[in-house]
């Protein structure tokens, strides 16, 4: 253990204990204790500086300065000294910052300024002397924002460039003050990396037999802390969340897999990847449009139910939503061919003239690099304009036939089955006897008007 310097108990000075206490020549005036004591302290300060010197022994000098100058006389009155510096700072990974840390008021009498990191086994992470005497844990990282500028110490700000994961911690700045010992504030160093969003539609077959799969990505890429990523959803889709080191040290990368069925509904429409973090000021919003890829869905219009014999220039539209465009269209009949009278172009059929051909079923075939769909359309031609075709007519005279048939039918089970149970009951012997008078006289009464 280091003695304790000999030019401070020769100046009436004793160890802590007697924390500025007088020798025993009598009491030296206040203002020359403090001389004295940051005359030798400086001295011990700067040995303890040397490389030759044991670390732990620089450790031992520098705190046994530290308890020295924080000590205050008795005598001494009290003043409202702070620290100034916020609770909280922001850097980005590999940028410099800047931790404020000031003194308030101006006019005290600063010795030194200390910044430590809670939980550093290492001591000291910065070391500021009136003198001008600075010492860091990574001098080519770390500089004191007001070292060399000749003014009074009372900003102790430091500057750390480069950030790591590593330098994020709570550091406290301290300041050595006489005679009203130490002041001290807090900061938590938040390190930060501000990720890169992307978001993108995966092409996905319709599958034979449905099942969930995946159909969109987004992924947050290096940030610190992870960025938290959502989507807008439907009912009945999932999504499935990943994380993975990013591309740098203390960095993390986050997947987002957006999983459902897919179906011609599906295609085209657009969902939002929603990308939080700490270090936005809003969230990024990415747009991505699904995409399924499916055989044609086919269905033909232009007819009116209004086609008659000698009709002109009418028209069948083939109708085709798929995933790719379609690539090919073809027309034709139940019957095989097309009738003379049709002229195929495309995905439009164009009847020159209506006539007895053109009464049929027409099909119209639409191929992608999918598959291939199909619709059909069945065509009545009517006599004249506005009338009803054959097939209409025999309609509307067979159905109503047939219905009142149907009637007949039913009435007459109903009236037989009636019949049947009224016939079929028994008579009683008693109601036979009472109408053996009753038909005497009704057939008495008959005779007597044949006789008249």
């Amino acid at each position: 253990m280091p003695d304790f310097p000999q030019s401070a108990i020769a100046s009436g000075l004793h160890p802590p204990g007697n924390c500025f206490a007088a020798g025993g020549s009598g009491d030296a005036p206040l203002a020359a204790q403090k001389k004295r004591v940051e005359s030798w302290g400086a001295e011990w300060e700067e040995s303890s500086m040397d490389p030759a010197s044991p670390l732990v022994w620089q450790a031992l000098r520098l705190l046994l300065v530290q308890l020295l100058l924080s000590c205050k006389p008795l005598e001494a009155g009290t003043q409202n000294v702070s620290v100034e510096a916020p609770a909280l700072v922001r850097g980005f990974l590999g940028a410099n910052i800047t931790l404020p840390c000031v003194l308030q008021p101006r006019g005290t009498g600063v010795s030194m300024v200390i910044w430590q990191r809670l939980g550093d086994p290492h001591g000291n992470v910065a070391t500021l002397h009136h003198s001008g005497n600075t010492q860091f844990s990574h001098p080519g990282r770390m500089e004191f924002a007001a070292a060399g500028s000749g003014q009074e110490l009372r900003n102790g700000s430091l500057i750390i460039r480069e950030l790591s994961v590593h330098d994020e911690a709570n550091y406290t700045c301290n300041f050595v003050i006489y005679p009203h010992g130490n002041r001290e504030a807090h900061t938590w160093l938040r390190v930060l990396a501000r990720p890169r969003s992307q978001a993108e539609a995966l092409n996905v077959d319709l599958p034979v037999h449905p099942e969930p799969v995946t159909m969109a990505r987004c992924v947050s890429t290096g940030g610190r802390p992870p960025a938290l990523i959502t989507w807008s959803l439907t009912p009945g889709w999932q999504v499935n969340t990943s994380q993975a080191s990013g591309p740098l040290p203390g960095t993390v990368t986050v997947t987002s897999l957006l999983t459902l069925v897919p179906s011609s509904q599906v295609d085209s429409q657009n969902v939002t990847c929603r990308v939080e973090h700490e270090s936005f000021k809003e969230p990024d919003q990415l747009v991505v449009t699904l995409s399924v890829r499916y055989p044609p869905e086919v269905s033909i219009s232009g007819y009116d139910d209004n086609w008659y014999l000698g009709r002109s220039k009418v028209t069948l539209n083939c109708n085709a939503r798929s995933n790719p465009e379609p690539t090919d269209y073809m027309w034709n009949t139940t019957l095989g061919l097309l009738p003379p009278s049709t002229v195929a172009q495309s995905h439009q059929l164009q009847i020159q003239t209506v006539d007895e051909s053109t009464n049929t079923t027409f099909i119209c075939s639409v191929t992608n690099a999918i598959g291939t769909g199909r619709a059909e359309l069945t065509v009545l031609v009517n006599d004249r304009p506005g009338a009803q075709s054959r097939l209409h007519i025999c309609l509307y005279i067979i159905i109503p036939v047939i219905a009142m048939l149907l009637v007949g039918v039913l009435l007459w089970f109903f009236c037989f089955r009636n019949n049947f149970a009224v016939s079929s009951s028994p008579v009683a012997p008693s109601e036979q006897l009472d109408l053996e008078p009753a038909n005497r006289g009704h057939q008495e009464s008959e005779q007597m008007e044949q006789e008249i």
